[in-house]
C-alpha cells in the first residue's frame, strides 16, 4: 500500500516509514511544506495519509487535509498527535478524520490503523465546512474525551437535537457551547435556560413569551427564550426536572417547530437548534413513566455522556493547570504551579462536586497560597471539609468524637448529612423524585442541597 507519511520532524517519519516498508508498505515522506503537495501525492498514487496534527509554526495537519480536500484529494487520513486541544480534536471529527494515533505509539498501534485501509478504495468525500473556533474553556485529555470530541464535531455538523448527560459539574453547558461555537450557527445566539430554576407557572411565559396583558402581571409584552435564540441554540438544561404537563408542551413545540406567545394569535417558527442536559437518568425515568417516552426520544437523537471527574483523574493536573491560570486572570493572583502532595491528594478525592468542585478547590486555593505553589496547608479548609473515609460509621464516629471532643457533634452531624445528601443525589439526580422518596418537600431538598454545595442554580455557577 502506497503512504505518505506527512510530518515536520524527519526522525519521526524515518522511524514510520522504517515501520511501513517491514510489512512490505511503500511509504513517502513529505514535511508539509512541499509545493503542489496534493499534486505529488497524485501523481505517486498514494492511498493513505499518515499526518502529524502540528506541522511547525501556527500550521497544522488540520489545515493540510483541508487544502487537499479542496484540491479534491479525498484520502483516507491517520491523524498523529502527542497534544490535542478540543478545538483540534472536534475539527478533525468534523472533516472526517476518525482514526488518532497518539503519541508515543508502537509498531502494534499503528500497523492496526494501517491494516483498516488496506484493499479499500477511498470514497469520494464533499467538502467540509471549517469550524469557527471559539474560546476553549473545556480541558481534557485524548484518552478520556477522544469519543465525545468525535460527537460533538457529527453534532456541529448537523442539526440533530442532542442530549448530554452528566452528573452535576461535568461541564454539560461547556460541551453544548462547543456543539455551537464549531456549528454553522456561531454567528447566532446561544441561550442557556435552567429548567429547575424556573417556576412551574412561568415556565412557558419564560420560554415562548408573553402579550402585554395575557395575565395579571403581564404589563408589557415579553420575548421569550425560543423566540431570542433566532437562528442559533436553544440549551434546556436539567431537563429531566420538567414536569408531565410541561413536557407535552415542550414535545408539541419540538415536533412542531412553531409556537405561540402566552396572549398572542400569531404562531412563531422556531429556526434554531435544540441541545438539552440533564443529570437524571431519562431512559430509566421514561420506563417508569416518570418521564415521557416520546419527549426522551425526540430528545436524544444523539446522545452525549460526559465522565465523572473520578473517571477521569489522569485528567486532574491538566485541570489544575487551567483552572490556575483562570485563577490567576480572574482574581489578580500568580501562582506558578501545585505540589505534589496536593495533587495526590486530590487524585485520592471522591470529587462528588466533579469539575467545579475542583475549580472552587483551586480558586479558594489560590487565595489562601503564601507563595508562587499551591501546598498543603492552602488548603486545609477544603481538607476540613472532605467526604466521610470508607469506613464502619459507628467506628468513624467513636474516632471522630474521641479526637476533636463531644463539643464538635454538630460538625460531625453535618458531615454525615452531606455526605447522605451527596450520595443520594449522585444516584437519585432528578430534584423531583429524589424530594419524594425522602418525604421532604421539593425546595427544603435543594436548599439543603444548595447549602452544602451539592447543587447550584444556574444563578449562582
Amino acid at each position: 500500500m502506497k503512504i505518505a507519511i506527512i510530518d515536520d520532524q524527519q526522525e519521526i517519519r524515518y522511524s514510520v516509514a522504517k515501520i511501513l516498508q517491514r510489512y512490505n508498505h511503500t511509504p513517502f515522506q513529505f514535511n508539509g511544506e512541499e509545493f503542489e503537495l496534493s499534486l505529488m501525492l497524485e501523481a505517486q498514487g498514494v492511498e493513505l495519509l499518515i499526518v502529524d496534527v502540528m506541522l511547525g509554526g501556527s500550521f497544522t495537519g488540520i489545515d493540510l487535509i483541508k487544502q487537499f480536500k479542496k484540491a479534491k484529494l479525498n484520502l483516507p487520513v491517520i491523524l498523529m498527535t502527542a497534544y490535542t486541544t478540543p478545538s483540534n480534536m472536534i475539527e478533525a471529527s468534523k472533516i472526517g478524520i476518525k482514526d488518532i494515533l497518539q503519541k508515543p505509539f508502537d509498531e502494534t498501534e499503528l500497523l492496526k490503523l494501517v491494516e483498516k485501509y488496506v484493499h479499500v478504495t477511498p470514497k469520494k468525500k464533499s467538502e467540509s465546512i471549517a469550524l469557527k473556533q471559539g474560546d476553549e474553556a473545556f480541558v481534557g485529555s485524548y484518552e478520556t474525551m477522544k469519543e465525545i470530541y468525535k460527537k460533538i464535531g457529527i453534532a456541529a455538523n448537523n442539526d440533530l437535537c442532542v442530549l448530554v448527560y452528566g452528573e452535576t459539574g461535568t461541564g454539560k453547558e461547556l460541551i453544548a457551547n462547543l456543539i455551537h461555537t464549531n456549528s454553522e450557527r456561531n454567528a447566532h445566539a446561544f441561550i442557556a435556560v435552567n429548567c429547575a430554576s424556573i417556576p412551574k407557572d412561568l415556565f412557558e411565559s419564560q420560554l415562548f413569551g408573553h402579550e402585554k396583558g395575557s395575565f395579571t402581571s403581564a404589563d408589557k409584552q415579553h420575548i421569550g427564550y425560543a423566540e431570542q435564540t433566532g437562528e442559533g441554540t436553544l440549551f434546556l438544561d436539567e431537563i429531566g426536572e420538567l414536569d408531565s404537563e410541561l413536557q407535552s408542551k415542550l414535545l408539541r413545540f419540538l415536533e412542531t417547530k412553531k409556537f405561540r406567545r402566552i396572549g398572542g394569535s400569531k404562531e412563531i417558527t422556531f429556526e434554531g437548534r435544540i441541545i438539552s442536559a440533564t443529570n437524571a437518568k431519562l431512559k430509566e425515568l421514561s420506563q417508569q413513566k416518570l418521564f415521557r417516552e416520546d419527549l426522551y426520544f425526540r430528545l436524544s437523537m444523539l446522545t452525549i455522556t460526559m465522565p465523572t471527574l473520578q473517571e477521569r483523574k489522569h485528567d486532574i493536573p491538566i485541570l489544575c493547570e487551567h483552572f490556575i491560570a483562570k485563577a490567576n486572570h480572574d482574581l489578580k493572583t500568580s501562582i506558578a504551579g501545585i505540589s505534589q502532595e496536593v495533587l495526590a491528594l486530590f487524585r485520592d478525592h471522591a470529587w462528588r462536586g466533579n469539575i467545579r468542585e475542583l475549580r472552587n478547590t483551586i480558586y479558594s486555593a489560590c487565595l489562601n497560597a503564601n507563595d508562587e505553589i499551591i501546598r498543603r496547608e492552602d488548603i486545609q479548609e477544603w481538607e476540613a471539609h472532605h467526604d466521610l473515609p470508607n469506613t464502619n460509621l459507628e467506628d468513624y464516629c467513636r474516632h471522630f468524637l474521641e479526637t476533636h471532643g463531644i463539643e464538635r457533634v454538630v460538625e460531625l452531624k453535618e458531615k454525615m448529612q452531606k455526605t447522605f445528601l451527596h450520595v443520594s443525589f449522585s444516584l437519585y439526580p432528578n430534584i423531583t423524585q429524589l424530594s419524594t422518596l425522602l418525604d421532604i418537600s421539593r425546595n427544603t431538598l435543594k436548599k439543603q442541597l444548595k447549602e452544602f454545595g451539592i447543587y447550584e442554580t444556574e444563578e449562582e455557577k
